[in-house]
């Protein structure tokens, strides 16, 4: 038992993560870093941050009307949104977006990963009623993805040999007025 911990030590499975990875065996979890643009945004934390002017768009006239446009829902009224960086052992298990009293129309992600090999993981997975991947997208570069709430989905582990991150801006599509 030594020997194992003294192996888990050295490739960075530290105890929480043994905890993380021990959970997701069995419910929803999660493992990537992320900033909460929108918490920070309303919070008026980091003024004239690349990521809230970025934020500050997606809640424009323009592109609310696209997301409208798109999905079909007149109703959406904003995004909030959130940076996520998924180094190698990182993921997000199974789930279907839907959180109580959110108003939640659909989830989306901006993908910002810059030459990643299928080999690496990272895979955005849509899965159908019997938890099988009916399609797959690869982590890419200026890569727009729209799904319905509910749609389940996860995010693969990403690869313990991968030799980058996967970087995106995700949120959802909400209607009603911020909290």
């Amino acid at each position: 038992m030594r020997r194992l911990s003294a192996i888990r030590r050295n490739r960075g499975y530290t105890g929480i993560a043994q905890g993380i990875y021990a959970q997701a065996q069995n419910s929803f979890q999660y493992c990537y870093n992320n900033y909460p643009i929108y918490d920070a945004h309303r919070a008026g934390e980091n003024k004239g941050h690349l990521l809230h002017d970025f934020y500050e768009w997606l809640n424009s006239e323009v592109f609310l009307d696209f997301t409208r446009e798109i999905t079909g829902f007149d109703d959406i009224s904003f995004l909030d949104a959130q940076a996520t960086r998924y180094k190698p052992g990182h993921f997000l298990t199974t789930h279907d977006d839907v959180a109580a009293g959110k108003n939640r129309r659909a989830a989306y992600i901006f993908g910002f990963t810059m030459d990643w090999p299928a080999d690496w993981g990272g895979y955005l997975q849509l899965l159908d009623k019997d938890d099988n991947i009916r399609f797959g997208i690869r982590p890419a570069f200026n890569f727009l993805s729209i799904l319905a709430v509910p749609q389940k989905h996860t995010v693969g582990i990403v690869a313990p040999f991968a030799g980058g991150m996967r970087f995106s801006i995700t949120g959802w599509l909400r209607y009603g007025d911020p909290e």
